[in-house]
């Protein structure tokens, strides 16, 4: 094989191999797919029929029942019938009924699974836990904001516009205008 001549190739040559081996690889399917359609003969079936249950009891069903001409040599009762013929031994097992193999470790698995849904459901309730302590941090430190921007003068007044007094008790206990207390309780009021 020439490699120079591979290199020399245009695209449209090299898509027309790709389309030729395409093609060829697609009937090479097609005769092995044609090759398994094909019934298999008598003498090529691996196991009798009588080594699958399933078919021994359909067989037993759908072949009718035919008595059997008596002859002189032997007596009915020493020949068996078609469904003794096909009779299945018990100890063939069934693969269909049989369970599915255990998965190794599964115990491990599913113990494992537990834990790991239990500690979400821990970690979803810390975070819940984180939040209201967030909030509730914001709040005092909105409190304590307005208490610090507060003159000294007003601080008293302040704390007591929080703890929900109203204009005039406040005014009467701080020794300030009424005016003035009020404007302090809608301080109060607006940084809530």
């Amino acid at each position: 094989m020439d490699f120079e001549a591979l290199g020399n190739l245009s695209w449209r040559e090299a898509l027309i191999a790709i389309i030729a081996l395409l093609v060829l690889y697609l009937v090479l399917a097609f005769l092995r797919i044609r090759r398994l359609k094909r019934e298999p003969a008598i003498e090529e079936l691996p196991v009798p029929l009588a080594a699958h249950p399933a078919l021994a009891a359909y067989a037993a069903e759908q072949a009718p029942e035919m008595p059997e001409p008596p002859s002189s040599s032997t007596s009915p009762a020493d020949s068996p019938t078609l469904t003794e013929a096909l009779a299945v031994p018990s100890e063939i097992p069934f693969p269909w009924n049989e369970p599915p193999p255990e998965i190794p470790g599964q115990q491990l698995i599913e113990a494992l699974e537990r834990d790991l849904a239990q500690l979400r459901k821990e970690v979803d309730v810390l975070r819940a836990e984180m939040l209201l302590l967030r909030e509730a941090q914001r709040r005092d430190l909105a409190h304590s904001q307005v208490a610090q921007n507060a003159s000294p003068l007003y601080n008293d007044a302040m704390q007591m516009a929080m703890q929900g007094l109203d204009a005039a008790s406040i005014a009467q206990h701080c020794g300030i205008a009424r005016a003035e207390a009020e404007l302090v309780v809608a301080l109060v009021r607006n940084r809530e």
